[in-house]
């Protein structure tokens, strides 16, 4: 059976060798909070799942993965056909990996792996299990890198923001784990995947001390490509600001990305707009986002974020407010 778990977010931009030590300290004290440096990260989603146990593949594939990260535009996408199936699986010391299924555009990506291992008895007090891994398009140029700061990037440029995970479902009997991923690109600019694959170097295994055990393989996994067309929704600001410029305002499946541009530069006010900025629907509900991105440059800020807001929605108007600095209508284009 197993054990509940809760799963926290990982910076893609923190060397995977901290990451590794968030892990380890994770698998001990099970909570653990971090500072950002570059990208503003809040409010870790919370994976609960209790009495399950994951005895075979059927079990498996009747969990709803994408609940527990509590965004409602992943969700929205997910249930509205976006969820790619792949199901093909490589085997490598002694360990099958499969890619289930995935979902993306272009401002979310997430991934679900079940791993099988020959020996079961190998996950024998593990707390925790992840994977270093990069996804690599059809056309050459690598999307997502997850790998230690020992190993060299292959690709030029960083897609994604942050990274979230849920701590792995984990069988000690069957040898069996589940492990889903989702990241986030702030800027929204995940291309569009066509004959991806995705190369995992290293399967990490952590015991209920933090100790690591690395088994490294060859385990190339390609993905489906994505059949169902992407509905996107542009929106405009209605009332003129002059303080907030809206540089960008478009939802995809998976969420709205806004790309705003701020007077001056202020650090303080910058670390509190995680939790000062909100968008209310016409309904009256209330979106707020994860992380954000914010540079700085000829005295203005340039901030970037998702909000879980799918264009299945439907909305055709939207209030953005920043706590302390105005509020700006948007209306669908």
């Amino acid at each position: 059976m197993l054990n509940e778990k809760k799963e926290m977010p990982l910076m893609v931009r923190q060397s995977l060798d901290q990451t590794y030590d968030v892990i380890r300290k994770k698998s001990i004290k099970k909570k653990r909070t971090f500072n950002p440096q570059v990208i503003i990260a809040i409010a870790a989603s919370a994976c609960l799942v209790v009495g399950l146990g994951l005895s075979n593949d059927h079990v498996m594939a009747s969990i709803n993965k994408w609940l527990g990260f509590d965004d409602k535009g992943v969700e929205q996408a997910v249930n509205n056909g976006m969820l790619q199936e792949d199901h093909h699986s490589v085997t490598d010391q002694g360990v099958k990996i499969a890619i289930n299924d995935h979902f993306s555009d272009e401002n979310k990506l997430g991934l679900s792996f079940q791993l099988a291992f020959d020996h079961p008895s190998m996950l024998k007090h593990v707390e925790n299990v992840s994977l270093d891994y990069r996804l690599k398009n059809g056309d050459g140029q690598y999307i997502e890198e997850f790998i230690p700061d020992t190993k060299p990037l292959k690709g030029k440029n960083r897609y994604t923001s942050f990274f979230d995970y849920q701590n792995p479902l984990i069988d000690e009997k069957s040898g069996m784990v589940q492990f889903n991923t989702l990241s986030d690109s702030s800027e929204g600019t995940i291309p569009k995947l066509k004959d991806a694959v995705i190369e995992i170097e290293s399967i990490n295994i952590f015991d209920n001390t933090g100790k690591l055990k690395k088994i490294n393989g060859h385990w190339n996994l390609s993905l489906s490509n994505n059949k169902k067309a992407e509905e996107m929704i542009q929106y405009k600001i209605q009332n003129v600001s002059s303080a907030i410029q809206v540089l960008k305002a478009r939802s995809t499946p998976t969420a709205l990305n806004i790309v705003l541009s701020l007077k001056g530069i202020d650090k303080e006010r910058d670390e509190k707009l995680p939790s000062d900025m909100v968008i209310v629907d016409e309904a009256g509900h209330e979106y707020r986002i994860k992380g954000l991105r914010s540079v700085s440059k000829n005295n203005e800020t340039i901030i970037s974020a998702n909000f879980p807001i799918s264009s299945y929605n439907q909305h055709k108007k939207l209030e953005l407010m920043i706590k302390g600095i105005e509020k700006i209508h948007l209306i669908k284009q």
